[in-house]
């Protein structure tokens, strides 16, 4: 396994992962379990997975679409009083295109047990 890079605009990477955690911190606030996990892994040999993972209340599997819309936001309580108005996903998922790469809702966490968002982007050897 030979030396991977990646080559990305830092500004937009440090947009999107401050969003991420931004709004992990957000749900997590109020949960039992208040940790936050930032993993980087390489997914294949073309690409890198950021993930960031919280322990809040979590998101129903049929409104994840819906949360990359502009203003949008869960339907739970904890995002009805979060503070924000619904842009940062939105605007994380749109860079990450811009980026090459994607941005997706984590699809192994349990029902109403937190949350997973994964951004993957290129990487080269």
């Amino acid at each position: 396994a030979g030396q991977r890079t990646l080559h990305t605009d830092p500004t937009a990477l440090e947009q999107i992962l401050f969003n991420l955690v931004d709004n992990a911190c957000k749900y997590a606030a109020r949960a039992e379990d208040r940790r936050i996990h930032l993993r980087v892994e390489t997914a294949s040999d073309r690409e890198l997975n950021f993930r960031v993972i919280d322990y809040g209340p979590g998101i129903a599997r049929d409104q994840a679409k819906r949360l990359f819309r502009p203003f949008s936001k869960s339907d739970q309580e904890a995002a009805r009083t979060a503070p924000g108005v619904g842009l940062g996903l939105a605007l994380s998922r749109r860079l990450a295109r811009i980026l090459g790469g994607r941005l997706e809702m984590g699809s192994d966490r349990p029902s109403g047990v937190g949350a997973e968002f994964v951004l993957s982007l290129p990487i080269s050897h």
